[in-house]
Order: structure tokens, then sequence, then C-alpha cells
């Protein structure tokens, strides 16, 4: 752990403690969550923890706040909208008074300017459609309502935009015409009007993605190790993680897409060195009524400005495909070829300016197609099949599916794949069930030959079941044969680590080992080699972002 990280997780264990006294439940959440089950320990990365608490529990902790005296230790404070002027936030925080972590947005809210845990609020939310719909159309124009600092919702979808700049508007108008408190309690008594026994899910208080988990979700569960010490993570934190993070959750991001909050750090200086030099020298108020006034032009400006994003967007897409889509579709048939070889890596740098450009964040925003043929779009997906990179496939045909025309039968059948490899994957990671895990291997009647997901899934059910040297020389030859095939999958040297090391080939084992954590950024396989061997692949991931920084 580094300083900051430090000081987070002695916040961490003492608002544990705090819950534990007073019958608090509340879960680790995102960075946090990904560290306990993928890795035991902080993302080098990490700058902060958030949790994850149902508004009942939210309420119970809230009065024992406001009730009790002497609950937080000393140089502690907890700070919410209903209790800090100007903290216009639905994520309550649990502060260090003693430290700074200043961002520009909260700047003038003062208090909420320490090291701290932030906690997500989870809501019932209502299981008709129709009803989820409006529910969230809400949510969304209320998050927005309440931040007067940043847009909340700006990584919406264009239509989704479209609809919540029209419904904020709306609300801008009744506020002006009623008043702010009027409307933001109208809007509260709605969002959190219903019960948890009426309904099936809870949805997350905040506007930049719904997060909606089942409520079994949130039961009593699992305790996860989390840098030493135990604490709560959910009843199936690997089913809050995949649909918090999507069906790569195991996966380590690149160093330059791990995300990193930008602001003034110190773990031994006050946040009050700062606010104290300029907060006297503001009128609060005056300052907060432009910030709202500004907040709406930015809006205006943001929705104007989404068009024209837009447009260039799709200027950039026909320039940026003119100089491949012609030589792809010259080439089917060879590019085809390289994937029948076994030329994967090949095939991925042949592809790689399209990936970069149909993966384009506002390209998929705005779901631009970048231009090519059926036949070549499936050998790119095929391959993405091939490497077990299922997870990424659906990013690009759910695009090529807004086309009026229609699939063809090979991208049909590639994307049962995914249906496939997608169960395969949660009965292997999430569920760990390996009786269905076989039943989906034995049932498998797809279009890929030795596809690598499946490949994995045997080798994963030979090494639990492992006991003999016999056991251990077929998963040796059984790596031989997918290791001829796939040459870089380091999810499966892993396993022919561990195989030769109970074979007691400890020097294979060993450069095995080294080479496994570099061929695959899969958590749970760094973990495994970790606890195998002792070499850390996470702790050269610090090493190479402190050279960075």
């Amino acid at each position: 752990m580094n300083s900051i990280q430090k000081n987070l997780f002695q916040l961490l264990v003492e608002f544990d403690e705090i819950c534990k006294k007073y019958d608090v439940k509340y879960l680790l959440a995102a960075g946090a969550s990904l560290g306990a089950v993928r890795n035991r320990s902080f993302m080098p990365w990490d700058d902060d923890i958030d949790l994850y608490i149902t508004r009942e529990n939210w309420n119970k902790l809230r009065h024992i706040l406001e009730t009790e005296e002497n609950v937080l230790p000393e140089g502690r404070s907890f700070v919410y909208k209903e209790n800090t002027p100007y903290y216009s936030n639905v994520l309550p925080r649990y502060i260090d008074d003693t430290t700074t972590t200043l961002y520009r947005n909260q700047a003038l809210a003062g208090k909420a300017c320490g090291q701290h845990l932030e906690l997500f609020i989870f809501d019932p939310i209502p299981s008709d459609e129709t009803e989820k719909q409006e529910y969230l159309d809400l949510l969304h124009v209320y998050t927005e309502l309440v931040s007067p600092y940043f847009i909340v919702n700006k990584h919406a979808t264009y239509e989704n935009w479209d609809r919540h700049y029209n419904l904020y508007k709306k609300y801008c108008d009744r506020i002006d015409k009623e008043g702010e408190d009027k409307v933001i309690n109208e809007l509260e008594a709605i969002l959190q009007q219903y019960s948890i026994d009426d309904c099936n899910e809870y949805c997350m208080c905040w506007g930049t993605k719904d997060y909606i988990y089942d409520k079994k979700l949130f039961q009593e569960g699992q305790m996860g190790m989390f840098e030493g010490k135990e604490f709560p993570i959910g009843i199936h934190p690997e089913g809050i993680l995949r649909i918090a993070y999507g069906d790569s959750w195991m996966y380590v991001p690149e160093v330059e897409e791990q995300i990193v909050h930008n602001g003034i750090k110190e773990g031994e200086r006050s946040f009050k060195d700062y606010t104290d030099k300029y907060l006297h020298k503001i009128n609060r108020e005056s300052a907060f009524e432009k910030f709202k006034i500004n907040k709406r032009n930015n809006i205006d400006t943001f929705y104007l400005r989404q068009k024209r994003e837009m447009l260039v967007t799709k200027e950039k897409v026909l320039v940026g495909c003119m100089h491949f889509k012609y030589n792809f579709k010259e080439n089917e048939d060879s590019l085809r070829s390289l994937l029948e070889n076994g030329e994967y890596l090949e095939l991925s740098e042949k592809f790689s300016e399209y990936s970069s450009l149909q993966g384009n964040s506002n390209v998929r925003k705005y779901k631009i197609t970048v231009p090519i043929t059926d036949q070549n779009l499936a050998t790119f997906l095929l391959n993405l099949l091939k490497q077990g990179k299922y997870y990424d496939i659906n990013k690009y045909l759910s695009i090529r599916k807004l086309s009026e025309a229609p699939l063809t039968d090979e991208l049909k059948s590639i994307e049962k794949e995914v249906e496939f490899c997608r169960k395969l994957s949660i009965a292997r990671y999430d569920d760990k069930d390996e009786s269905l895990v076989q039943k989906l291997i034995d049932d498998y009647d797809g279009i890929v030959t030795d596809l690598l997901d499946i490949l994995r899934a045997k080798l994963w059910i030979e090494e639990i079941n492992a006991k003999s040297t016999e056991d251990y020389n077929e998963i040796d030859r059984l790596c031989d044969e997918i290791l001829e095939k796939y040459s870089f999958d380091g999810e499966t040297m892993a396993i022919q680590a561990k195989a030769k090391s109970e074979l007691g080939q400890n020097d294979e084992s060993i450069e095995l080992y080294k080479k496994a954590i570099m061929n695959t950024r899969n958590g749970l396989i760094w973990q495994k080699v970790e606890d195998e061997c002792g070499i850390s692949r996470m702790e050269m991931e610090r090493e190479i972002i402190e050279g960075e920084q």
C-alpha cells in the first residue's frame, strides 16, 4: 500500500467497526470489491474506496450520527448533503479531517475535502419495465439537479441524452416557478417510495450509469480478504462485479485505461490549510447560485456540442477507414486464411485500425458503423473468440445489428457463441459450479473447434480434481496441446506451471509462472501465481505505475 491507500484502509477499518457496533450493513464496492475478490488488496493505482449501502441502512446510520454522541473517532466527520451547506452530492462521505483530497467540485463546500470513503446508496426499484424506465429517467434528472458543479449524465448515449435534456429543462422550469426545495423533495419522495418487500431489485442513487442489482445480492454473505482483514463483499460478489464492470471484470485494465482521480492529495496536511485560505473571501451563497446558473448554461451548450461532436465523429470515421476498408474488401479470403491457420496475433494486427476506430468511445456513443463487409466482420469477431475475448465481441456486433440488413448466418452463430461463453464464464468464475461447467461443455454444439474458453474450463476442472502424479502428467500433456494452438495463453501457462511444480520440475515451473503473468491480464491468474510461487505481477504493475508517475 502507498501512503494514501494506508490512510484509506484505516478509514475503512474504522467504518467497519462503527457498522459492526450499530448493526449497519454495507458492502465493499468498485475498486475495493475488485481488489478483495480478484487480488485481496488495493489495485496499485487506486486512490479511493467506495462502499454500497441500502437506503434503509444509510437512514439507520444517519440517525445514529445525528442522535448519539462520540460515534466517530477524533479527527473524523461524516459529510452528506443534509448536514453540509453547498455539499450538493447524493453520496455521503466518511472524512479524515487531518488529510487532503481536494477536488474542484467540492471546493465550495469545504468540509468534504479530506481523504474519504464514499457511500453509494441503493433504493428499491419497481419491477414493471415501464415504471422502471420512468424511475430511471427521474433518477437521472434528480442527480443532475442536485449536482450544480458538473454535468452528471454526460456519458449517456445520444438518444438517452436527448430525453434526459428535455426532462431536465422541464424540471428546471418547475424549480423556477415552484422553488428548488419543493421539486427536489418531491423527486426524493418518488424515488424513495418503494419497499424492498414489494420489489426484486435495488438501484444505485447516482446518475452516470444504471447499477441495478437483484436484492438477493445485498443479503449477508461472503467476507472478502482485503489487505489482510475481512470485509463484507456480498452473497455473490462476482455477480455484482459482472454487472458493474462487464464480463471482463476479472481482467486488470492496461495502465493507460486505469482511472486515477485528479486533485490535491496530501496525507499529512489537513484540507483546512487550503480551504481556510479562500473560503472566507468568497460569498458562498452568491457563488453557489452562480454555479447553478452556469450548470444550466453548460447543459445547453453540451446539448448543442453533442450534435456537433456527432458530425465530427462521423467525418473522422469516414477519413479513418478510407485506407483500410477497400483493402479489407479485396482481401477477404486472405484474412480468413490467417484465421484458419491460427495466425491470431497477426490477424489482430491486421484489424488493429478497425478495432481502434469502431471501439472508440464516441463512435460507439453515436452508434456509427465503420464500414467493413460482413465476412470481414465475422473474421474479426471469430479472431476475438479464438483468443478467449468473447466479452469484446458485443460492442462490435451491437453496432452491426443496428443496420436494416439482417445478420448473416455466420454472424448469428457468433452471437450464439458469445452467449455460450458468457454462460460458461458465469458457471466457472461466478458460481464455481463444476457440474454446470461440465454440462455446458458436454452440450456445446457451436461452430468453433477447440474453443479456447472450453479448453480453459476443462483444465480448470482437471486442476481442481488433481490428486496424483498421473493427474498432473495429464494436465501437463493437455497444456502442451493447448499451447501448441494458443501459444499466447497465459492462463494455460499458469496451470501448466502448477502441474510441473507438482511433478518436481521446479525450474521449468518458475519460468512458466513468469511467462504466464506476462501473457495475461487476468487478475485471478496473477493472484494464483502469487499464491503458488510468490511472484507478484501486481507488484510489477505497481512499479510500472510509480515509474510513469
